[in-house]
């Protein structure tokens, strides 16, 4: 029995519109929504598989992100230390913002690329 997957995928449409002429980007948790098992199968088969796969992994964190066959639609699932999902998302965006190189990265990355042009000096 359908429940919520043809609200969530109205949800997106709506957002993946926005995101088109308004250039905001939406986020929904999934896995704090009230889905049953038939409902993700809906929502996966509807949005498909997509070519983009983004894998983020730090010492304390590990997240996948996926775009599906819709283009700017990603899903994307945050892991704990052992790595159990612990927080599923759609995004409706360009790219992952989180797994967009921060600002203070970039800083960082400055620094060390002049350090290393240094010694080849």
């Amino acid at each position: 029995m359908l429940m919520n997957a043809p609200a969530i995928l109205h949800e997106i449409l709506q957002a993946l519109k926005d995101f088109y002429n308004k250039g905001e980007r939406h986020v929904i948790y999934i896995n704090k929504l009230p889905l049953t098992e038939e409902d993700k199968h809906v929502i996966l088969d509807v949005l498909r598989d997509g070519q983009v796969k983004i894998s983020f992994k730090s010492a304390t964190q590990k997240v996948e992100w996926r775009e599906t066959g819709i283009s700017g639609v990603w899903i994307g699932v945050f892991f704990d230390r052992d790595e159990k999902p612990i927080l599923e998302t759609i995004e409706i965006t360009d790219f992952p913002m989180l797994a967009a190189c921060q600002r203070e990265d970039i800083e960082e990355a400055i620094k060390t690329l002049e350090d290393r042009l240094s010694s080849l000096v």
